[in-house]
């Protein structure tokens, strides 16, 4: 049995995981399944903050961006992500489909026999349950937007598989130099579900949820003193 699950899970585009083997026993299992529990578990992708889950796998991405004085030149900026939680399977890919990208690295594994890069994708085969991959590369996602101002637009970030979407829990931050930036807006607002931290040159977000999440910054330059 083949199956093409899809995890789009990376700012400014799409990253997606396809699984390419036979899918593990408990998949297949919850595939077959003749009841209304699985298809009433199935979100079809309206974004719902939630509290907990239970008795159901939930993937982790870990997704920090580092801007510099250089970014706000050039637009480049520093990612590092971390999956973990994965799906064990035999072999899985994860495609970057950012407008820019460059210098796209594994720095680490876990559970996960074989890692590597190919062009814009990572390449893993024998991930098993409990499964991570941490990357590095540099993305251009920074846009001037008027005199002195940025903005930053991630994702959507979401976990999809089949018709249906299910809850990621993501840790999401930002560093920039306090002394060029300004943080002027985040969206979404900060709500129950999506807890939002900010101090001078650092941005965090921790939420878990399901569906179709994109997260936009808007930056201005420091008010003078």
């Amino acid at each position: 049995m083949h199956l093409t699950p899809v995890y789009p899970l990376l700012t400014a585009a799409l990253v997606m995981l396809f699984l390419t083997a036979a899918a593990s026993d408990d998949m297949e299992a919850w595939l077959e399944q003749d009841d209304d529990s699985r298809v009433q578990l199935v979100n079809e992708g309206t974004l719902d903050f939630i509290q907990n889950v239970q008795d159901r796998r939930v993937l982790q991405t870990r997704n920090w961006l580092t801007i510099t004085p250089g970014s706000l030149h050039n637009g480049w900026v520093a990612l590092h992500q971390c999956q973990s939680n994965l799906d064990p399977v035999a072999a899985v890919e994860v495609v970057y489909r950012y407008h820019e990208l460059r210098n796209l690295r594994v720095i680490s594994s876990r559970k996960i026999e074989h890692a590597w890069v190919e062009q814009n994708s990572v390449q893993m085969v024998q991930v098993q349950e409990g499964g991570e991959v941490c990357i590095e590369a540099e993305v251009q996602v920074l846009t001037p937007d008027g005199e002195g101002s940025y903005a930053l637009q991630s994702g959507p970030f979401h976990r999809r598989f089949l018709d249906g979407y299910y809850p990621v829990r993501l840790d999401y931050r930002i560093d920039w130099p306090a002394d060029r930036l300004q943080l002027a807006s985040v969206h979404p607002q900060r709500q129950e579900g999506f807890t939002i931290s900010d101090q001078p040159g650092e941005l965090r977000i921790d939420t878990l949820f399901e569906g179709m999440l994109t997260i936009a910054i808007r930056f201005s330059a420091p008010l003078k003193r």
